[in-house]
């Protein structure tokens, strides 16, 4: 009996270091800069491309860093939901609510604490109309690819929309 109260309790000591080792938490690490700048060039190409209603670029863009993954089906379907949602909102008021893009702003950018691999840019594009937040969420793979991980874009006013829980994650300058 004591030999198996001291194997379970070197066993236990054991795990528990080889667990203790493999938490180390960097809260230190950002993304590196070399990183937000493509993905700032990432979301510029976009925001230039639905400018120039160039909409089936902007939804084979989405679509082609999202759905690596999907069957055809799936792809073929959602890539024409996009193109459908970029059509709507090219619509000029008064028949539409947003029209042409004037400009955009980067807003907001945030970070994973201890990752320096997924991280968050948010802006706020202005329409002739009206306004949406776009949010991007990038991932950077173990090759060093920053890609589109997340695209979202809300008609909330922003003051509401940038207090959200998820919103209030660290940031970096």
């Amino acid at each position: 009996m004591r030999n198996t109260t001291k194997i379970l309790l070197l066993v236990a000591i054991v795990l528990t270091a080889g667990i203790a080792g493999a938490q180390n938490l960097d809260l230190n690490k950002v993304p590196k800069l070399e990183y937000l700048k493509t993905a700032k060039n990432m979301a510029s190409d976009f925001f230039q491309r639905l400018k120039e209603k160039d909409h089936e670029a902007n939804a084979d863009f989405i679509i082609d860093n999202l759905g690596s993954a999907w069957d055809e089906s799936k792809r073929i379907s959602e890539r024409n939901d996009y193109l459908n949602k970029f059509q709507l909102i090219s619509i000029k008021p008064p028949q539409g609510v947003y029209g042409d893009l004037d400009g955009y702003d980067l807003i907001e950018q945030g970070f994973l604490r201890g990752s320096d691999r997924y991280f968050r840019h948010t802006y706020m594009a202005y329409f002739e109309g009206n306004y949406l937040i776009f949010e991007f969420r990038f991932y950077v793979d173990g090759n060093e690819k920053v890609t589109l991980d997340y695209i979202g874009w809300s008609e909330k006013n922003p003051f509401e929309y940038m207090s959200t829980s998820d919103m209030l994650l660290p940031k970096y300058d």
